[in-house]
C-alpha cells in the first residue's frame, strides 16, 4: 500500500481549517516507490517529478514567469494554506486507481463538504478526479 502509513493523512498535517485558502484535489497517491508523501501531486525530496507535477510546474513557470521548482515536495504550499488532498488516500504499488471505490471517496467527500460549510471564500481545483460533492 502507498502512501506510507504515516503519510496517509499527511494532507491534514500542514494546513489548519483556519489557515485554509485553496483546496487542490487529486485522484490518488503516486504509485511508484518512494513517491507519495500524503499530499496530492507532491513527491518526496529528491524524487523525479512525475508528469502531472511537471505540468503543474510548467504552468506556474509560464503564468507567473518563475523558474520551475527543483523540489517536488509541496509541504511549502500546504504550510501556506493549500490543502493538497487526494480523493483516494492509498493505492497499491504500481496500480493507479486501485483503491478507488473502496470507501475513501466517502471520507474525502465529507471533508470537502465540512470545509465548504466552515469556509466561505475558498478556491477549489479538481485535478484528475471526479467527486460527487454537494457544496452548500
Amino acid at each position: 500500500m502507498f502512501s506510507d502509513k504515516k503519510d496517509v493523512f499527511g494532507a491534514f498535517d500542514f494546513c489548519s481549517v483556519a489557515a485554509l485558502k485553496v483546496v487542490i484535489i487529486g485522484q490518488d497517491p503516486y504509485h511508484d516507490e518512494n513517491q507519495a508523501n500524503g499530499l496530492c501531486f507532491s513527491v518526496k525530496e529528491g524524487i523525479k517529478h512525475p508528469p502531472s507535477l511537471k505540468n503543474i510546474f510548467k504552468e506556474i513557470a509560464t503564468d507567473l514567469d518563475q523558474e520551475i521548482a527543483h523540489n517536488g515536495n509541496l509541504e511549502r504550499w500546504a504550510s501556506q494554506g493549500v490543502l493538497l488532498l487526494n480523493a483516494t488516500l492509498t493505492v497499491r504499488a504500481h496500480e493507479a486507481g486501485s483503491h478507488q471505490n473502496k470507501g475513501w471517496e466517502k471520507f474525502t467527500d465529507a471533508v470537502i463538504t465540512q470545509i465548504s460549510k466552515k469556509k466561505k471564500m475558498l478556491s477549489f481545483y479538481f485535478g484528475g478526479s471526479l467527486l460527487k460533492v454537494k457544496l452548500n
